[in-house]
């Protein structure tokens, strides 16, 4: 997961199609930029990775993606344990934080495969997206 700033509202997800696998960029937490230094908009991006036409993809697996993202295995073993063995504010505030992610990782994933337009275009390919300048960055 990465924080992104934009001069124009992104769209709310962008597939890349590079050497045989699809990458869908999903912007998550799109709002008016708190830095307007850094740009307009800002957003959390999150990159899934899949085979199959986005059309095609596991509801599921995409939220499962998602909340990797933001959460290891690891991570959810050790607040799912320290929440069952001990209901400390500590505990209560990481399980809680963890929930939340839960939430918005469904949002996103329902928003992006119930915003695929009837006949899903085709991803771009990577040669097709112009490299940035240095001065861009």
């Amino acid at each position: 997961m990465e924080k992104k700033y934009y001069d124009e509202r992104p769209a709310p997800f962008e597939t890349i199609r590079s050497a045989g696998m699809m990458s869908t960029i999903i912007r998550m937490e799109v709002k008016e930029s708190e830095d307007p230094e850094q740009g307009a908009w800002e957003c959390e991006e999150v990159e899934y990775c899949h085979r199959e036409a986005l059309s095609q993809v596991d509801y599921g697996h995409m939220v499962a993606a998602l909340v990797r993202s933001h959460f290891s295995a690891d991570d959810v073993e050790a607040i799912l344990n320290n929440y069952v063995a001990s209901k400390t504010t500590e505990h209560k505030t990481e399980w809680n934080a963890l929930q939340a992610w839960r939430t918005k990782s469904k949002e996103a994933a329902a928003a992006v495969l119930e915003g695929l337009p009837e006949e899903p275009a085709e991803a771009r390919e990577m040669s097709e997206i112009e490299p940035l300048e240095m001065e861009d960055l």
